[in-house]
């Protein structure tokens, strides 16, 4: 899954309409504003806003109070185009939200589809899709350098427990057979050896896989990539198809129910969300006060509903199963997924670097952070002025 200060705002349509009918002969029609002073707002204090820059693994995650930041409901109802990849448990505040009326609050309507956010880049710039869900892969980044306007606006979720491996988790799993000492196995030992991965070194999870391996002085590119569907590869590692996966929710599962077979050797990065949500022309450009209110609502929902084990709320839980499509089993076997808004300092650089590295970007240099991120909106939603 990098950031930060852009312009972000554009004045409401009735306004933009005057502004453009009232432009003077040598004064050319404004196509972009501001929305205003940024204001305190209640129920969200301090700590609705953490230092982008604090990137410990054990730094608190912003929170609003339940039910804040108070909804500020659009004139009319409006509809928002929105995509993502599949139908993620990640997502659940969008799903929660819909179905508990969060964004009817905000008198919001959420029109989803299934897309790969490949192929939802292009409709982003484009201004066909308003918002998208994805990761912070490699395809982002060459979109951008390509001159696509789309930023990063809300982050997705963080791993609390990514830097300790001794508790089962999403994350890069092993076989112990392939190790000297499969008891105390050398990371080392992974130089030439096979990772199953969805996306490989395109994807979003490419930068902690490396970061894993890095101490052990090996790097991704050491080891031979075999890209496979989700659900495939735990299939392919207990066939000894390949040494080691990516395993996801709630596919690592079963690689902890056999430790004598199988070991963690690498999380998420500790404290950062490798995605989240992207917006395109259509919310930054031509309606900001829309995209405002998107994001009002995802704090708020998160806020409200879904902090802490969030599977225990008959109401939520019932929101997920709609949403998601998945059986309720499936969404309480893994743990609760703790959500982050914000998004951190460094992230995309670091992503960049390996992406590289590997040449998946058409491009040698590290593109800045304000080429594809901005927080003033999640900034703005909970009152902070200095974004």
């Amino acid at each position: 899954m990098s950031r930060f200060r852009v312009l972000a705002a554009a004045v409401a349509a009735g306004i933009l309409l005057m502004s453009t009918a009232c432009a003077g002969d040598d004064e050319p029609a404004r196509t972009g504003g501001d929305l205003g002073a940024v204001t305190p707002v209640a129920g969200c204090g301090a700590g609705s806003y953490i230092d982008p820059a604090d990137l410990s693994p054990g730094r608190k995650i912003a929170r609003c109070e339940p039910n804040a930041p108070a909804a500020q409901p659009l004139k009319e109802r409006t509809t928002i185009r929105m995509t993502a990849a599949s139908r993620s448990s990640s997502l659940a505040p969008l799903f929660v939200g819909m179905d508990l009326g969060e964004f009817d609050k905000e008198n919001l309507k959420i029109e989803f589809s299934v897309l790969p956010f490949a192929d939802a880049m292009p409709q982003l710039a484009a201004g066909r899709v308003d918002i998208s869900y994805g990761g912070t892969e490699a395809g982002l980044f060459n979109a951008v350098n390509q001159g696509m306007d789309i930023k990063w606006v809300l982050g997705n979720f963080v791993e609390p427990k990514a830097s300790d491996l001794s508790q089962p988790q999403t994350g890069m799993w092993a076989r112990r057979d392939i190790f000297a000492d499969p008891q105390n196995p050398q990371l080392k030992e992974l130089k030439g050896k096979t990772l199953g991965s969805t996306v490989g070194a395109a994807s979003a999870i490419a930068y902690p896989m490396n970061k894993a391996l890095t101490p052990s002085g090996i790097a991704l590119h050491d080891m031979q990539i075999k890209q496979l569907p989700s659900a495939d590869l735990m299939t392919a590692l207990a066939n000894k198809a390949i040494d080691t996966a990516w395993l996801l929710d709630p596919y690592w599962l079963t690689a902890a129910e056999s430790p004598d077979k199988y070991v963690l050797v690498g999380g998420q990065s500790p404290g950062e969300p490798l995605g989240g949500f992207y917006a395109g022309k259509s919310m930054l450009k031509e309606r900001p006060e829309v995209l405002q209110a998107f994001v009002r609502a995802y704090i708020r929902t998160v806020s409200t509903h879904l902090d802490g084990d969030y599977t225990k709320d008959e109401k939520v839980l019932a929101a997920l199963v709609a949403g998601t499509q998945q059986p309720r089993e499936s969404l309480t076997r893994t743990p609760a997924i703790t959500f982050d808004w914000e998004v951190r300092k460094g992230t995309g650089e670091e992503e960049q670097k390996v992406f590289i590295a590997f040449k998946t970007v058409r491009y040698a240099e590290v593109l800045p952070e304000d080429r594809y991120v901005d927080r003033s909106f999640y900034a703005r939603a909970v009152g902070h002025a200095d974004s």
